[in-house]
């Protein structure tokens, strides 16, 4: 295996982790969206960012949920479905857990919309912030 590959493997590994701290916290709490996502970035290890910049964590731990999608659906459609969640008034997740297997792409698109209101809320623009995500996820699997 290359560098560029256990690296993207290892992202990919951050994305399934960010998952797990959603499902968590949106199973056990009734909070707001951009509660959830605070949880998500509270247990991002925050890799090669200057912890303090909430833009550049946000976009990393998107990128990583990008990675974790591959195979499964593209950033474009996840992202889509992300703003798509981030218009409605409630959480789909208990409906996408259900779903098993076949609700993955979903619960990463609502992982997704979780960390872009928590960004939103606190003045990280949605534009900038995917752009930036898509960017660097497009450039690791590119390099392969």
């Amino acid at each position: 295996m290359t560098t560029t590959e256990d690296h993207n493997r290892h992202r990919s590994q951050r994305g399934a982790a960010s998952v797990a701290a959603y499902v968590a916290a949106a199973s056990l709490s009734t909070g707001n969206r951009a509660e959830h996502g605070r949880a998500v970035i509270e247990a991002y290890p925050l890799p090669i960012v200057v912890p303090g910049d909430l833009t550049l964590v946000i976009g990393s731990a998107l990128a990583d949920l990008y990675h974790h999608a591959e195979g499964i659906e593209r950033p474009e459609a996840l992202l889509g479905a992300a703003l798509m969640e981030l218009s409605t008034t409630g959480s789909v997740l208990a409906v996408l857990q259900a779903l098993g297997d076949d609700g993955r792409p979903g619960i990463i698109a609502c992982t997704i919309a979780a960390v872009l209101a928590y960004g939103d809320e606190h003045g990280v623009s949605v534009h900038q912030v995917t752009a930036m995500a898509y960017d660097h996820w497009k450039d690791e699997t590119l390099a392969l």
